[in-house]
């Protein structure tokens, strides 16, 4: 515990650190069975009167670890529904545990909180969070064909209300701390050197209030909720502009939906039931692990391999006329930084990177919404950015430096030997047809996996599928 966990008690406060060493804290078993162990120590020492919670990272909890998430999706395969019901049931067990304490809990949120991480800070009685902007909270799990199955359905809508809670479960968009305050979600922001202090404040005034969840949730009775139905469930759709299509292919919004109409007004102990009933729903289906595998896993692993073999530095960037079809290329070009002058002894639509060593490499521009073609230079194909990302595919040579220049506007640097580029051979076809496009490219297309990432964060496949290789 103490490797993941720093405590220390000061004044009738037990201050939890989460720190876990070599990675950003996040949700694993190994980290749930820290909180269970700072819960009982809580619980058990008469000198603990609240506990505070925070990190020691410049985030707070990112979320999931990725091998407890496979590891979810895999055993949904060979797996008793109890044994995976027990599984998955225990972070949201855990949190309502961790609510119920005599001992209450104040969340002083640093950081980065989404997913897991952010619904740790909704069970405890309060949270505070640091005035920042760029910190992100939020609950993101649609975006992966999940629903927040920690009591992420249940505690939002008692704590915001009904109508704010579904339009942040629905869009899995992140709330910026102020923002957040403003909603209710958190009951203040404040400096970040005063960020302690402040949530110890909170604590002690906590100290010896058992726990009432009319106390803590404004929108306990929540008389705003609709009764489930069908209908009410489709209403609840239209109002939130979630398509027949989005219904139809990803199921994880009727998931939400269900869950926070199914779960509305019942005690948090049934409605961690209700939820799990809904994860479990998503897990044994077919569109969540492919989401999970393709959009979360595969996505990170292409990012940190590919990403891992840039090792050129540009130095500046030599721009010959862009056209107005390529016009996306004016916009990628200035975030990356580098210095950029136009070089009319350039053929149009053609770059010139210069690297550290004051070597030239001549490129050829391309957008995704073209048809495939082949050029003389290394091609460089810009994808539009998306949910998930944005990719640019080499197509040619390997060319370090093309990869670099996409790494400087983070887009992804995927390579294919061409001749052509393999994005856009796909866009516009049936999953069907670019399949077998997928499948022909294969044998020099590298790692199958990537062409799936490739696919779904162009937008040439939808998310849905996981891409043309796993879409069956």
């Amino acid at each position: 515990m103490t490797q993941l966990i720093r405590t220390q008690v000061e004044d009738g406060i037990l201050v939890a650190t989460i720190d876990m060493p070599g990675s950003m804290n996040v949700l694993s078993q190994a980290l749930m069975d820290a909180i269970d162990a700072v819960i009982d120590q809580a619980e058990a020492d008469p000198a603990v009167r609240a506990v505070v919670v925070t990190s020691g990272k410049s985030s707070f909890v990112a979320g999931a670890d990725l091998s407890m998430v496979k590891g979810f999706c895999e055993a949904g395969q060979n797996t008793t529904y109890a044994e995976m019901t027990s599984r998955v049931a225990r972070l949201g067990r855990q949190y309502t545990r961790l609510e119920a304490s005599a001992k209450p809990w104040v969340a002083a949120v640093n950081g980065l909180a989404l997913g897991g991480g952010l619904e740790l800070a909704m069970a405890c009685r309060t949270r505070v969070a640091a005035d920042d902007a760029r910190i992100q909270l939020g609950l993101p799990e649609v975006r992966w064909g999940l629903i927040p199955g920690s009591g992420g359905t249940q505690r939002t809508p008692r704590l915001i209300g009904f109508g704010p809670a579904m339009q942040m479960l629905l869009d899995g968009l992140p709330l910026t701390p102020q923002k957040a305050v403003a909603v209710g979600l958190f009951a203040s922001a404040v400096p970040a050197d005063k960020l302690l202090s402040e949530a110890k404040v909170a604590a002690r005034a906590l100290m010896g209030r058992p726990y009432d969840p009319r106390e803590k949730y404004p929108h306990l009775d929540q008389s705003d909720v609709p009764v489930w139905s069908e209908q009410a469930r489709l209403a609840v759709f239209q109002r939130y502009q979630v398509d027949a299509q989005q219904y139809e292919k990803y199921p994880a919004y009727a998931a939400i939906v269900d869950s926070t109409l199914k779960g509305a007004r019942l005690s948090m102990e049934q409605a961690d039931v209700v939820e799990v009933d809904e994860v479990l729903r998503l897990i044994l289906g077919p569109v969540a692990p492919r989401m999970i595998r393709t959009l979360f896993l595969e996505r990170v692993r292409a990012d940190r391999e590919l990403g891992r073999q840039v090792a050129t530095t540009l130095a500046r960037i030599s721009v010959g006329p862009i056209s107005v079809p390529r016009a996306a290329w004016t916009k990628a070009l200035a975030a990356t930084k580098i210095p950029c002058e136009a070089d009319a002894a350039l053929q149009p639509d053609t770059i010139a990177l210069t690297d550290a060593a004051g070597q030239r490499h001549l490129m050829a521009l391309r957008v995704l919404d073209e048809q495939a073609g082949q050029a003389a230079l290394t091609q460089i194909v810009l994808a539009p950015a998306g949910p998930y990302g944005q990719v640019v595919e080499i197509v040619g040579p390997a060319n370090e430096a093309a990869a670099a220049l996409a790494r400087k506007f983070r887009a992804l640097p995927w390579r294919t030997p061409g001749p052509v580029g393999l994005l856009q051979q796909l866009r516009g076809q049936s999953l069907q047809e670019q399949e077998r496009i997928a499948r022909q490219a294969l044998p020099g297309g590298g790692d199958p996996a990537f062409i799936d990432v490739a696919a779904c964060l162009s937008g040439v496949s939808p998310a849905w599928s996981g891409g043309p290789l796993s879409w069956r």
